[in-house]
């Protein structure tokens, strides 16, 4: 299984703190500190989540827009990693699709429990030979 998270912060320090918890935790963490980089990153290495920060240059918001507006990234897990407390912009991700927010400072090991939480529900598969009853809605 691919192990890649994306984070795309221009705080350096994060981004360290990020790969180091992370990568602990077997994931391979690929980093950039803008939203144009970020959105190639998710094209090219096909990341099992994306970790944004909402303030760096390009906007976090922006890049969540474009993966959520492709049907080809749809589904992908995004987590905003930011400072930015504001309600409205909390709303705002969530609305625009982040599947969870965190504001930092964070505790290292919350930041994985999520990561890996997202990462197991994105690529849990219904196994359909499987005897028993179908449910149709």
């Amino acid at each position: 299984m691919n192990r890649c998270i994306v984070i795309a912060d221009d705080d350096p320090i994060i981004v360290d703190l990020v790969k180091l918890r992370l990568g602990m935790a077997r994931f391979r963490v690929v980093s950039t500190r803008d939203a144009a980089t970020a959105m190639e990153m998710v094209r090219t290495e096909q990341p099992v989540a994306v970790i944004l920060d909402v303030q760096m240059p390009g906007s976090g918001l922006a890049v969540l827009a474009k993966i959520k507006a492709n049907p080809e990234t749809a589904e992908l897990p995004v987590l905003m990693l930011t400072g930015e407390r504001n309600p409205e912009t909390v709303m705002t991700a969530m609305n625009n699709g982040a599947n969870d927010y965190m504001v930092k400072p964070f505790n290292p090991d919350a930041l994985l429990e999520r990561v890996a939480r997202l990462v197991k529900l994105s690529t849990m598969t219904w196994d359909k030979a499987l005897p028993g009853p179908v449910w149709e809605i």
